[in-house]
């Protein structure tokens, strides 16, 4: 009694075995390209150059700041994105947002002399930048859509 009982939970591990296999292989096997999980994303550039504006002089070493409010708890507070300086020889900055939703966006710029009388003393500057119905280039044709560009040039008043 004990040798047929033993057999036949054999054989049903072994239909077990078998179909939780079959029932894998299949489930692994996708026809229209897998599942995907996540969301778009997008980078968003800034490009300019930066002159004087009583001179239309390139401007040097002025720090860009791109930043973007964001929903908290406590409100909405700007959160840095990037930044960077003007270029010494042609005043030309380039500032970028990557992994943003491909959608409209707003940035904050702000321009600033920090250098002192280096090259000039410069009021500072703050700017807001909207990207309203992007087009992206460069994109994967999947998540990544790619990217967009927008050129802002800004004249800055010297300091008095």
């Amino acid at each position: 009694m004990k040798r047929i009982k033993f057999k036949c939970l054999q054989s049903y591990n072994a239909l077990i075995v078998f179909l939780i296999s079959a029932l894998g292989f299949a489930s692994s096997c996708d026809i229209y390209g897998g599942k995907m999980y996540g969301t778009p994303s997008a980078d968003f550039i800034i490009n300019g150059k930066i002159e004087a504006n009583s001179t239309n002089i390139p401007v040097a070493g002025i720090k860009v700041k791109m930043s973007q409010q964001r929903m908290t708890d406590k409100g909405n507070i700007p959160v840095g994105i990037d930044s960077t300086f003007s270029d010494v020889t042609n005043g030309t900055y380039q500032v970028r947002a990557n992994g943003q939703f491909p959608d409209n966006q707003t940035f904050k710029l702000s321009f600033s002399d920090i250098d002192g009388a280096q090259n000039g003393e410069f009021e500072p500057l703050d700017t807001t930048i909207v990207f309203q119905n992007p087009k992206f280039s460069n994109g994967s044709g999947s998540w990544n859509r790619g990217q967009t560009e927008m050129e802002v040039d800004v004249k800055l008043k010297p300091k008095k």
